[in-house]
């Protein structure tokens, strides 16, 4: 939200500035081609918060006075829903900022609501030698009158005792306000971290999954179809667990993939995404619970990573879009902005670029953005929408809505005979409609190769021009060029 458009010239995006530039993402009008054609937008934290990231939240019924006001977000609704869009909203509930009333009560004795907000946190009289797994950094925090409490991510962040059924209730009761204002759904932060072992164990306890099947439970009696999709950093089984029953989260972002994706186009060779899928494949029964995304908020961007390469970028969104579950695009990949270029969070997150001139691209009318990084010429929605990677983001989203078969859960690896090392092919299917996407990972020409899958080719949508024919009971590809690929509907 802080970096996409700014509407009032202090150089912080807002609500308003985002529903001015609704229809450069989806204008509601099936019959145009000059919007990107997204269905569902997730605002990252929009509450009242201290940082500048909104992760620490200390009103979660409230809009931060940056972004604007409740008013202003039931306008983004209304304007979003009328286009065809969801609105997804972030929902920090393993933990709050040092600053929310709770801990303020929970924290001082003297608070005429200590007793009832004391609990809503974990503390402890005793030092306590724990240590952060990732980083050794300590658990337990000074509270200033000899008590200590805990917060996994930093001291400004205690962490929410979720085993506390008043605390669980406050959660549900949040979720509930939000859904009857018209949100669609919510990504849930941190969710591996939601309640802590008895042990030690800072992650994957099974209390954190009783918990997401409590909330889920609860909230699909009111709201049905509401989206709970969430952030389990961890290995591919590890993120199947929180996501694969059916009775946890919706989706879960499929973290193993999306570095796979970006390994396999730097490393010239399929090798590291087939692996990948593999663990995928074996990991979920239904593939339909992933959530699949090139780079977040918290990584280096796809452009940076692949070191400024365009065609190396479109073939990463070709791939993304080709795969199974549910693609996510963080604003600016579909322009090739690479933000900062250094490891702070604040470069990863730099202002969204909409016009080709001026000093700050149509973000903002204030001399000064929040933050910023420079980026190359072009690198913008106005110069990208006649040809460049925002129409390949375009074409291939439109793809993506236009075939059935690409929006299933099914996924299988034909083999494939040839075609180096980059070669590599992938075959959706819903029913009798079936999509075959080709691509070559290598930074050469691939030979021509084979894949076995039956059925005429008809190219739907391609980089170059290959050529796809029918020679028996499998499929020849000839011409796919370097970072080539191809969406190939097969009849039989």
């Amino acid at each position: 939200m802080r970096s996409f458009a700014d509407s009032d010239g202090d150089g912080v995006g807002d609500l308003r500035g985002l529903m001015a530039h609704l229809d450069v993402l989806n204008d509601g009008d099936p019959r145009t081609d000059d919007d990107l054609g997204v269905d569902t937008l997730w605002l990252m934290p929009i509450n009242p918060s201290p940082s500048y990231h909104g992760y620490d939240v200390t009103d979660y019924r409230a809009v931060a006075p940056a972004y604007g006001t409740l008013a202003d977000l039931d306008a983004l609704l209304g304007a979003a829903h009328a286009r065809g869009m969801h609105v997804v909203l972030d929902l920090v509930v393993n933990h709050t900022s040092s600053a929310h009333p709770w801990f303020r009560a929970a924290r001082d004795p003297t608070h005429a609501e200590h007793a009832r907000y004391r609990d809503y946190y974990r503390w402890r009289a005793a030092p306590s030698g724990d240590k952060r797994p990732w980083d050794g950094a300590p658990l337990w925090h000074e509270s200033g009158d000899g008590r200590r409490y805990y917060a996994l991510f930093w001291s400004g962040m205690p962490d929410l005792n979720l085993e506390n059924p008043a605390v669980q209730q406050e959660a549900l009761d949040v979720m509930r306000f939000w859904l009857a204002r018209g949100v669609d759904g919510f990504r849930l932060d941190a969710v591996r971290h939601l309640i802590e072992g008895p042990d030690g164990a800072v992650a994957d306890v099974e209390g954190s999954h009783a918990l997401l099947r409590r909330l889920r439970a609860a909230i699909e009696r009111d709201h049905p179809n509401a989206l709970l999709v969430g952030e389990a950093w961890t290995d591919t089984p590890g993120i199947a667990r929180y996501a694969g029953d059916g009775d946890e989260l919706h989706l879960a972002f499929s973290f193993d993939v999306a570095a796979a994706v970006l390994q396999a186009i730097n490393d010239d060779q399929r090798l590291p995404l087939a692996q990948a899928l593999a663990r995928a494949e074996t990991a979920f029964a239904d593939r339909a619970f992933e959530a699949q995304f090139l780079t977040n908020h918290d990584q280096a961007r796809v452009m940076r990573q692949l070191g400024g390469d365009v065609a190396k970028a479109t073939l990463a969104a070709a791939t993304l879009f080709a795969l199974p579950g549910t693609p996510f695009v963080y604003y600016g990949e579909e322009i090739g902005m690479q933000g900062g270029a250094s490891r702070d969070d604040e470069d990863k997150r730099t202002p969204m670029r909409f016009a080709r001139a001026g000093a700050r691209h149509g973000f903002t009318s204030a001399a000064r953005a929040w933050h910023d990084a420079p980026e190359a010429a072009g690198v913008d929605v106005e110069s990208q929408r006649a040809a460049g990677l925002w129409r390949s983001y375009q074409r291939l989203i439109a793809l993506r809505h236009a075939e059935r078969a690409l929006s299933s859960d099914e996924a299988v690896r034909p083999v494939v005979t040839g075609g180096g090392r980059g070669a590599f092919a992938l075959l959706r299917s819903r029913g009798a409609e079936r999509v075959l996407f080709v691509a070559n990972f290598h930074r050469e020409p691939a030979p021509p190769f084979s894949v076995e899958v039956g059925g005429a080719p008809r190219v739907l949508l391609a980089s170059g021009a290959p050529k796809v024919r029918r020679d028996g009971d499998t499929l020849v590809v000839d011409g796919l060029g370097a970072r080539g690929w191809a969406f190939v509907r097969l009849t039989r």
